[in-house]
């Protein structure tokens, strides 16, 4: 009988033993690292929410593909930034390049507008948009009520030391080519002066004047004309200016070479009379294309070539100690031969919207690279420790605004 309940006894505990095993190594599997065979998503440098999104795809059905009902050429090649939504890589939007944040800073130009049909995906029809980046390095298709012209909402492109500029009033002064026209149209807030207020972060004035010239136009002349211009402003409240013509005046008058440095000359004087701590930066004209040919060594109405102008220019500038940016030497080949068809939005003369955004980016990093050493601000780093603790930074909620929908 002892033997019996000895025996019993020795099976109730193995049992109880084999029980305990059980729940601990079902318990230990919850908790354990996969291994490389049973979790190929949980790869090093994922994040978590990819990691988890990898791990649960196998579990997930496919998203069906919506259908491409229709789809057009857009003509325009405005700017649009995206702040909410998603990108997606195919017409198909069942596949995302990423989520809006991982292009905050990418400038969208549209190329094709579609209608797409996503009834396989629980909605209707709607309209898309298929989109490049200006550098063309990127592209997808988003939903056109995510797309924000670039002039509205806010769009943080600050380039490197932009702070330089910090709370400093620029105003530049030109032709078209500074006010933004396209050959067809001004474009309104996208012109290299509103781009420089993006890559600069501070405020720019676009004192631009479509025909207008350096030197007297004559008959031709307008109240945009460099002497007008300057005439009307008071430098004193501006901190830097940048001066760009002299394209008009190879084109369409028969002023001289020493007219135009004369002037040039003049003005400068007159702004650094009202303000002796103005910074002044000068932009020299980009190349013309009359009769689709290079116009650098042919002669114009004055007698010159746009070459000799550029250099004319140049020798003003010099004497005044100012910087001044040459295309042909001091960036990357902007407009050329080769690709001045689709640079310039006439084929002539006048960029197009991404040209500007471009020339922008082009003259903010010119403005940063010759800012004036003696007037950069240095900030001086504090050794001081301290064993306060560390308060939690306020969260700042930016103000979207108002989607717009894209004609």
């Amino acid at each position: 009988m002892r033997m019996k309940n000895k025996r019993v006894i020795v099976v109730a505990i193995a049992t109880l033993l084999g029980m305990s095993t059980a729940v601990t190594t079902q318990a230990a599997g919850k908790t354990a690292t996969p291994t490389k065979t049973t979790a190929p998503a949980t790869k090093s440098g994922q994040s978590s929410t990819s990691s988890f999104k990898a791990a649960s795809s196998s579990s997930t059905k496919p998203i069906p593909a919506a259908t491409l009902v229709s789809s057009t050429t857009v003509d325009e090649e405005l700017p649009y930034h995206i702040d909410k939504g998603y990108v997606y890589t195919s017409s198909k939007l069942n596949k995302q390049a990423g989520p809006a944040k991982d292009f905050s800073k990418v400038t969208w130009y549209t190329e094709k507008k579609a209608v797409i049909d996503r009834s396989a995906q629980g909605s209707g029809n709607s309209v898309w948009y298929y989109v490049k980046s200006g550098s063309g390095a990127q592209s997808g298709w988003i939903w056109q009520g995510n797309l924000e012209p670039i002039s509205e909402g806010t769009f943080d492109i600050a380039m490197k030391n932009s702070d330089y500029f910090k709370n400093q009033n620029i105003i530049c002064l030109g032709d078209s080519i500074t006010k933004g026209y396209d050959g067809y149209e001004t474009l309104d807030n996208m012109g290299y002066p509103n781009w420089l207020n993006r890559y600069l972060d501070t405020t720019v004035l676009n004192a631009g004047y479509n025909g207008a010239f350096l030197c007297d136009g004559g008959e031709q002349e307008t109240t945009g004309d460099l002497t007008p211009t300057v005439n009307s402003h008071n430098f004193k409240n501006y901190d830097v200016a940048t001066i760009a013509y002299g394209t008009n005046d190879y084109g369409h008058v028969s002023n001289s070479l020493s007219d135009i440095q004369t002037t040039l000359r003049q003005n400068i004087k007159k702004m650094k009379s009202d303000n002796k701590n103005l910074i002044i930066y000068g932009i020299l004209p980009t190349t013309r294309y009359d009769s689709n040919t290079n116009s650098d060594n042919i002669i114009g109405k004055g007698g010159f070539t746009m070459n000799d102008l550029r250099d004319a220019e140049a020798e003003v500038y010099k004497e005044f100690n100012i910087p001044y940016l040459d295309w042909r030497k001091d960036t990357t080949q902007l407009i050329t031969d080769s690709n001045h068809e689709y640079r310039l939005y006439d084929e002539r003369l006048h960029p197009s919207a991404k040209t500007y955004q471009l020339m922008g980016r082009e003259i903010a990093q010119f403005m940063i690279n010759n800012y004036p050493k003696d007037k950069i601000k240095t900030t001086k780093k504090t050794a001081k420790t301290t064993t306060k603790k560390a308060t939690t930074p306020t969260t700042v909620t930016k103000k979207v605004a108002k989607t717009t929908t894209t004609k």
